[in-house]
Order: C-alpha cells, then structure tokens, then sequence
C-alpha cells in the first residue's frame, strides 16, 4: 500500500471520529436521563451507594470523573454527558485501531462507519449514563488483549491496569472482561503474571476502598450490594426468565446493528459449517471473541436481562462491529452463487479460503460498501426518525413528560398541600420526582430490605433518606403519583383500581403523562404493608 493511501486512510478515519463527536453536540439530552442518571448527578454531591446514590454496585470511578469535570462545568448532567460523548468517540476510534490489527483498513473503516451510527452507541453518548464510558474501557482493554495474544507484551501491564480501571466504572466488567484478559496473559511467563495480577489488584483496590468508606464501611457496602440484587436483580437460574433474557439480548443486538443483525446471524451459521469444530478451536480469532463474548452474553442470557437497559449490550457490541464486514463479505460469497450458477466453484472456493482466517481481509469485491452504506443509513433512521428506546425522539419525549410533570404538580398543589408517591420506575418515578419537584416531600411506599430492616426512601429539598414509615405532615390533604406507570402494574396497589375513581383524581399532560390524586386519608388503604403515619 502506498504512503498516499495510508495518508488518505489516516484522514479519512480521523473524518469520521471528528464527525462522531460532533454528532453528538445537537442531540444532547438536556437534564438527567431517567433513574439511574438523577442517581449519578446526586452522587456528585453525596456519595452513598445505601442511599442509591448511586444505586450498587457503585460505579465510583464514573462518578469521580464526573466530579472532575464539574470543576469546569458547574451542570453535574452535563459533565457525565461530555464524559460520554468522549468516551463513545473514542470507542468508535478503538474499534478502529483494533480492527485494522485484525483484518485490514477496509473492515477496520467499515467496523468504524457501522459503530459510529449504531443506535445504540449515538444515543450512549448523549446521556449521563455509564455505559458509554464502559464501553470505552472494554474496547482498550480488547486491544491490548489482542496485541497480547499475538505475543506482543510491551502493554501487558497497561492491559491489567485498563482491567482493574474498568471495575471502577461498571463493577461487572471486570468479571465480563476477565477471562479475555486470561486468555491473552497465560503464555507472558510467570513474571509478568504475577506482576500483573499485582497491578490489577492495586487498581481494584484503589477504587473499592474509597467507596467502601463512602458508603459506611465494607459491611455495609457488601450489605447493600447484596440487598439491591436480591431485592431487584436475582430471579434465579430459572426457565422462566431464559425466553425473556434471550429476547432482550436479541432486541439489544437488533437495535446496535440494525439489518447487520441478520448478517451476522447468517455468516455464523455459513462459517460453522465449513470449518470443522477441531479447527475452530484451535483459531486465535476464535478464542478470543468467545472469551470477550461468552462471559457477558452468558449473564445476559442465563440471570439477569432488562429491556429498558440498553447500555449493557456496549460490552459486547463492538466486537460484533469488528465481525460484521467479515460477516457481510461470507454471506455475499455464500448467497450470490445461488443466483449466479456459474460462480458456484469460485464462491466455495473463496470461502474455504476464509475457513482458514476468521478474520481474513475481505475479497475485493465492490459492494462492500453499498452494504455499509445502507447499514449507516439504516442507523441514521432509528435514532433520527424513530422513536425506539434508542432514538433522539426517546430524549426528548422523556424530557417534555419531566417539564409537563413539574408544571401539573406545581399548578395544581403547594409543596405545604401534597406529597409525592412513587416506585423507582426508570422514567417518571421517584427519583424523578424528587430531583425535579425538591420543596415537596417524596417517597418510595415500597419496603427495601437494607442490613436485616425493612426501609422506605424518601426524599426532601434534594436529599434522600431511609425511613422506617411515611410521616404525614399535618396540613398535607394529597398524594400524588404516576398513574401511567401504576396503572400497567396494577399489583404495586393492594385491592384498588385506579380505573374506579371519577375522572376528576386524574390530570393529564399534553403527551399523555397522566397524575393520579387522592386523599391522603386513603394513602394507607393504597400500600397496606406501609406503615404511615396521619397527623
């Protein structure tokens, strides 16, 4: 390849991570996106995993940044936002670099283009999430991983202090992204191993106890870490929840690669049978995307999935961008023969070759990347032109329900006349109300099992409590909650229809959020297993 070419090459990647970013700028969400984000912003002030903020397993070197940032920018949200639209660009820029190692510029360019667009990581960008900034460290981690695999040592220590880092911002990528950094250490010497597992254990170290202390000491963090995935996570290994996991995980990979979904379903299945079981193992390529896969899609799959939490799938989304222009050119040298008969021979002939690479340059065929074209522009219509939880439409919704919110409530009570009831739905929930709504008083009537007691959250003037009751002050005559979200559980409200009372209890927004009244002499009759308390 000429020097002229890499030049263009370089620029144009460049081009493409500039407009990444850039992209991002327009789209940005404009407050705190839903539950988890309000529990971020929160922790900034008061770091408490008990209280949720932010809810376990903590997230601390996420929070931190964030902290950081604040410095120069007094908007808490819109430090963790400009933490992701970083991270999100640069994770565009790593799945480059790491691709172009494993097959070449031109798949490295497509992965790049198909990652850039992909739903799923634009609308990670736009939001004070974490998963942006995680999936930044899963995709540095992948490349030292494979420079290690292949020999290379010189960043081996780098890779076990990337390793540790990437804990402090999700806790569970440090077991999802484990056995791939096994995988690329166990034939660096004994030396190197155990200098890295040092390095590692120091890194974890360096974040774990901060957070311990901040939350009241390492038994009461190990106890509300087990407490919230027992009282929110853990179903337990059951059938039940398998089919339910399994079309998570498929809608998540659907809304990351759109119709590239479909390519990668398809060239795993041509790739499999033409390659024998024995060869397959014995593949580099082949090891090291089942030690980077196998470990997160398996929780996913097997114990814990949730539709709304889209972000989880940035662990495992960019490698399949890096599988995808592979993917398209085997489905293209297998289906095209079908139609062109003549071919046949060449086209088997073209894949045996691929047999022997799993990741082997792409054939120099020139539609390549018409597929990418329609792909990105494929990426452009969801989050541009359709309102999926992964789309711009869904920021902006979620934003014009917050503001009609705090306008009915305002309008209709004084903070002195009502209190707020709410679950901790993801959007319009407890939280929501009280980081928007802080002059009035807010609980969660829910019992949370929290070191042996059963507590309440409640929140007031920003600040957020565990209580053992809900305390009625004496001239509140309301409580107020969510009936859209009450009204699709039903069971959250004992013996009660809200469908029963006159159409007066309600209020209704513009876009539809609809607020329930009652009289605070009922709120017990509500949530019976509460104990409240009417002055």
């Amino acid at each position: 390849m000429t020097v002229k070419s890499n030049m263009v090459e370089r620029w144009a990647s460049l081009g493409i991570v500039a407009v990444t970013l850039l992209s991002r700028i327009p789209f940005r969400a404009q407050m705190p996106y839903g539950l988890d984000s309000i529990q971020f912003v929160l922790a900034t002030n008061r770091y408490d995993v008990r209280l949720h903020q932010p809810h376990p397993p903590g997230y601390f070197l996420f929070v931190m940044m964030g902290r950081l940032l604040q410095t120069l920018l007094p908007d808490p949200n819109l430090s963790f936002i400009l933490l992701s639209m970083i991270s999100s660009t640069l994770a565009v820029w790593l799945v480059f670099c790491l691709a172009r190692q494993m097959s070449g510029t031109r798949s490295a360019v497509t992965s790049m283009v198909l990652m850039a667009t992909s739903p799923v990581v634009w609308f990670h960008g736009e939001v004070a999430l974490s998963n942006a900034a995680d999936c930044f460290f899963v995709c540095l981690l992948a490349l030292l991983c494979w420079r290690a695999v292949n020999r290379d040592y010189t960043n081996i220590y780098l890779s076990a202090l990337v390793l540790g880092l990437a804990g402090g911002i999700r806790q569970n990528t440090l077991l999802f992204m484990a056995p791939l950094w096994f995988l690329s250490i166990r034939k660096a010497g004994l030396r190197r191993c155990v200098l890295s597992f040092a390095i590692l254990s120091l890194a974890v170290v360096s974040w774990y106890v901060p957070m311990a202390v901040l939350s009241g000491g390492v038994g009461a963090y190990q106890s509300a870490l087990r407490d919230h995935w027992l009282n929110s996570n853990w179903h337990g290994f059951t059938a039940k929840w398998m089919p339910f996991n399994f079309l998570c995980v498929a809608y998540f990979m659907l809304l990351g690669t759109g119709p590239g979904f479909l390519f990668l379903a398809l060239g795993a299945l041509f790739y499999l049978e033409k390659v024998k079981l024995v060869n397959l193992l014995s593949q580099l390529e082949f090891q090291f995307f089942v030690a980077w896969l196998l470990p997160s899609l398996g929780f996913f799959l097997l114990v814990y999935s949730h539709p709304i939490q889209t972000g989880h799938s940035l662990v495992y989304l960019p490698a399949l961008f890096i599988l995808l222009p592979w993917s398209i050119t085997l489905c293209w040298e297998r289906i095209i023969p079908l139609f062109r008969p003549g071919k046949v021979r060449l086209a088997v002939s073209k894949v045996e070759d691929l047999s022997h690479n799993c990741l082997g340059r792409p054939p120099g065929f020139p539609v390549l990347e018409v597929f990418v074209f329609v792909l990105a522009v494929c990426n452009l219509s969801v989050f541009l032109g359709m309102s999926t939880a992964v789309s711009h439409a869904a920021i902006r919704k979620y934003e014009s329900q917050v503001m009609e919110m705090e306008a009915q409530v305002r309008s209709h009570w004084s903070s002195q006349q009502v209190i707020l009831i709410n679950y901790d739905f993801m959007f319009i929930g407890f939280r929501d109300f009280m980081f928007h709504l802080p002059e009035y008083h807010t609980y969660q009537p829910r019992l949370y099992s929290l070191a042996g007691k059963n507590l309440l959250f409640a929140g007031f003037l920003g600040e957020t409590q565990l209580v053992e009751e809900i305390e009625v002050p004496a001239d509140v005559k309301w409580f107020v909650l969510n009936a859209s979200e009450f009204a699709k559980n039903p069971g959250l409200i004992e013996g009660i229809r809200l469908e029963d009372f006159s159409q007066d209890s309600f209020f209704t927004s513009p876009s539809g959020l609809r607020l329930f009244r009652g009289a605070i002499q009922s709120l017990p009759k509500f949530f019976p297993r509460i104990h409240i308390r009417l002055r």
